[in-house]
């Protein structure tokens, strides 16, 4: 797997792995403080990504939250 994809996948998995341990919605600063050290642009493309596929759910214009599916995937209730 070359370099990009994996941190392709890795800023993926770190974002949902901290939306499924977080109890109410989240916003892309809150990703930006624990999760990621990237541009507020990079994060947004990030969570639109996981919204695409059903792993994410936007509760507003700025909140996010983990779907079941998300939740499931990692034995979350």
């Amino acid at each position: 797997m070359r370099n990009d994809s994996r941190h392709i996948f890795e800023n993926r998995f770190d974002i949902l792995l901290f939306a499924v341990h977080t109890p109410d919605q989240f916003r892309v600063g809150d990703i930006s403080t624990c999760v990621l050290g990237a541009t507020k642009w990079t994060i947004r493309r990030c969570l639109n990504d996981l919204v695409e596929i059903g792993y994410l759910e936007r509760t507003t214009n700025n909140k996010f939250k983990a779907t079941g599916m998300a939740k499931e995937l990692f034995g979350v209730k």
